[in-house]
Order: C-alpha cells, then structure tokens, then sequence
C-alpha cells in the first residue's frame, strides 16, 4: 500500500483513528492514542498528531474540543474510508452539569460545546430536521447512577423533551432542582429511581425537561 511520506509509525497512528473513528464514532485522545500506539509517554502521541496535521492527514476543526480531530479527505483516500464514519459530525452546547445524586441546582449556563457523531444518537434519539437543535451535554456528577454506567464526569447527551417512557432514564426539575434518573412507577405513581442502592427512590413531584440518549466519556 502506498503510504506517501508517513513513517510507519504516522500510518499506524492513521489506522488507529480510523478504528476509533468506525467504532465509536469519535477520535481517540492523545492518551489513548498513546496506549494503542505502545507510547509510555503521551507527548510522543502528541508529536505524531502534529506531523500527521502538517502532512496533511488530520484536521482539528474546534482546537479546544476534546476528540475533535478529524481524518482528512486525504487520509480517507488513503485508508479507504466512507465518509458515512467520519463526516457525521455536530456540535450541541454544554449547559454544565447536573447531579448523579441527591437533586441539587443544576448549572444552566452555556459553558461551551462538545463535538459528537450522529451515529451516537439516532438509534435512541426522536428523528428531527437538525439532531443539533434538539440536543444538549450535561455533565453527571456524583454517583447515584453507577448501575446505569454512568460515572462522575460523563458527558450526557440530553434530548430536550417533556416526554419519556418507563424505564428511560431522565432530567428531572424537582422546585427548581434538577437530578438524573430513571423513570419508574411505584403503586401506580411516577418516581424517579437511582441506580445505586446507597440512594432512596424520589417520590415528590417533579417535572421532566430530557431523556438521556447517548453518554460521551473523555479518559
């Protein structure tokens, strides 16, 4: 295969972004590119991601978002990649964070945007005209939803709706108070339930303002 002027360390970095990128529908971190490169250091991941971008195999269209490098169509060429697994890209804002544990003030405020793939919600999230419009990132914090895989620091990916079905796990507004949930019924009325034993079923009335379609983790 011709490979141009990429060392072969360069084309193995290359591989592993398509992998990545085919996978998960997101590019790796320096840190994992590091660990799948065999690096012991993540500077050297970081050298190598320089060079690709100056040769021309990678492009990084938001410089401050984590995992939003991208293949070039340079690269595409080269490694035989379809353009359906790197080219769904979008990005929703960042409204902060919202507790994975007893409900406290949810953070409001646009605190920036996460770049994901389209692939990540359209088997969970309600077809619309632009997913992008319809979606925000929450960050969960605490540890009330464990059982459910979701973890301190995860980026949730929120559909903004006031509807949800049993057993979907929810943003929920309890007097001003937000928390993430799952949606149960317990003798016939709605609650919302932790996914960890150490916390109690919320009863008390509260209003649904998203349904968690997909979770991005950073490393």
């Amino acid at each position: 295969m011709q490979t141009l002027d990429l060392t072969p360390a360069q084309f193995k970095a290359l591989k592993c972004f398509r992998s990545f990128l085919e996978d998960s529908g997101a590019s790796p971190t320096l840190r994992e590119l590091a660990h799948e490169m065999g690096y012991g250091a993540v500077g050297s991941a970081q050298d190598v991601v320089k060079a690709l971008q100056k040769k021309g195999f990678l492009s990084i269209p938001e410089k401050h978002l984590s995992r939003s490098l991208r293949l070039t169509e340079k690269a595409e060429q080269l490694l035989g990649v379809a353009k359906s697994a790197v080219g769904d890209f979008f990005q929703i804002p960042k409204l902060g964070s919202v507790p994975a544990g007893n409900p406290i003030l949810a953070i409001e405020e646009k605190v920036g945007t996460l770049l994901i793939s389209k692939s990540l919600v359209s088997k969970n999230a309600k077809p619309k005209k632009s997913l992008s419009n319809n979606l925000f990132a929450l960050a969960a914090t605490g540890d009330s939803m464990i059982g459910a895989g979701i973890l301190d620091g995860d980026w949730l990916i929120v559909e903004s709706t006031p509807e949800a079905a049993l057993g979907d796990i929810v943003i929920a507004r309890i007097e001003g108070d937000a928390t993430v949930k799952r949606l149960a019924k317990v003798k016939g009325k709605w609650a919302l339930k932790p996914e960890n034993p150490d916390f109690n079923l919320i009863t008390s009335p509260f209003e649904i303002v998203g349904r968690v379609v997909a979770l991005q983790r950073v490393f």
